[in-house]
């Protein structure tokens, strides 16, 4: 079912784009039918899938003459493994792989502008495209711009789309849309798929950063991301993003940086908890609880990992911290606070 090119095609690599699927099929669709309209010659597709009943006789009738390879599972198994299986079931010749969500749309020259400037510069080790959000019109979608005190991203969320129009190093990548290359993927233990769904693309190019690569964003690449904004308060979001959040600092800071760290960390989260508490959102709250218990039921396994990262670790915090990708404040809780209530009233007012 898979579309093998063997070799390059007019001198361009092959790429192998690893699309992840949950229980839909008419996003993916539209998702598909942008990623084949791409100007780029040589790529496969390859979808992994959770709960989609048929999904493989629906792609196969609206897709006749391409092919394109599903990897379908009748349980969720979660963002994270999904990337880690389509990088397994990938073309092994492929140079690079592109990582997306299924709610993405593709401008056709996208692809080709990441392989462009990845070839250009081998330092880089992930590449991020322009995500722009459809719901919420001519603003930015996240990019990792930096991480501060408490896990949270500088972000680029709610700005004006138009206010990065020039290339540049980033922290870490989104995996909304991001090519990284194949090699470095496996050499770097890919995705930890025990995150299960978010900030596993925080851990990913933490870890690369960390072998001496760089991060970056080309503003040529562009796609159109869904941001479906009424999910922020949903139970699983709070339990996954709190508890990948002190995975990623338990597992890629130095000692003395992760202690202070952590205690931000759940310091600003049990203020979280109060208040949600206050506003009865008893569920709400209680994620963090657990999220917090199942880091310390698991603490020495998260301390093997986290052993694993330190010993293959190039590059210190303290560059990190120099170049601002790391910080000592809240800058990133305060863009995402401001970006959030933002929203929440201008979609509120109309």
């Amino acid at each position: 079912m898979v579309l093998l090119v063997r070799g390059r095609v007019n001198g361009l690599p092959r790429v192998s784009v690893v699309v992840v699927n949950y229980r839909s099929y008419d996003v993916l669709r539209r998702c598909l039918e942008s990623l084949l309209r791409s100007d780029y010659p040589d790529f496969e597709v390859v979808v992994v899938d959770s709960l989609t009943q048929s999904l493989e006789e629906k792609i196969r009738e609206d897709f006749k003459d391409r092919a394109i390879k599903v990897v379908h599972f009748d349980s969720n198994i979660g963002a994270s493994a999904s990337h880690n299986i389509g990088a397994v079931a990938s073309d092994p010749e492929s140079k690079y792989l592109i990582f997306m969500d299924n709610d993405v749309f593709v401008t056709p020259e996208a692809i080709r502008f990441l392989v462009e400037t990845m070839e250009k510069e081998p330092r880089i080790g992930i590449l991020q495209a322009k995500v722009v959000s459809k719901s919420n019109r001519g603003k930015m979608d996240h990019m990792g711009l930096g991480l501060d005190i408490a896990g949270t991203w500088v972000t680029t969320y709610g700005q004006e789309a138009g206010a990065y129009e020039e290339p540049l190093e980033i922290f870490a990548a989104s995996s909304a849309f991001m090519i990284t290359r194949r090699e470095l993927y496996f050499q770097a233990l890919g995705f930890d798929d025990t995150y299960f769904i978010y900030d596993d693309d925080t851990d990913y190019s933490w870890r690369v950063r960390l072998q001496g690569y760089a991060v970056a964003y080309e503003p040529r690449a562009i796609v159109y991301h869904e941001d479906k904004f009424e999910n922020r308060l949903r139970y699983d979001k709070l339990y996954f993003g709190f508890r990948n959040r002190l995975l990623n600092i338990i597992k890629n800071l130095e000692a003395e940086n992760m202690a202070t760290s952590l205690v931000s960390t759940l310091y600003l989260a049990y203020l979280n908890v109060l208040m949600l508490s206050l506003s009865l959102r008893g569920r709400e709250a209680y994620a963090y609880l657990k999220a917090t218990a199942n880091v310390i039921s698991n603490l020495p396994r998260r301390l093997a990992h986290r052993k694993i990262v330190q010993r293959k670790r190039l590059v210190s915090d303290k560059f990190l911290y120099k170049k601002g990708f790391l910080r000592r404040d809240l800058l990133g809780t305060i863009i995402m606070l401001r970006a959030i209530l933002t929203r929440y009233f201008t979609e509120k007012s109309k």
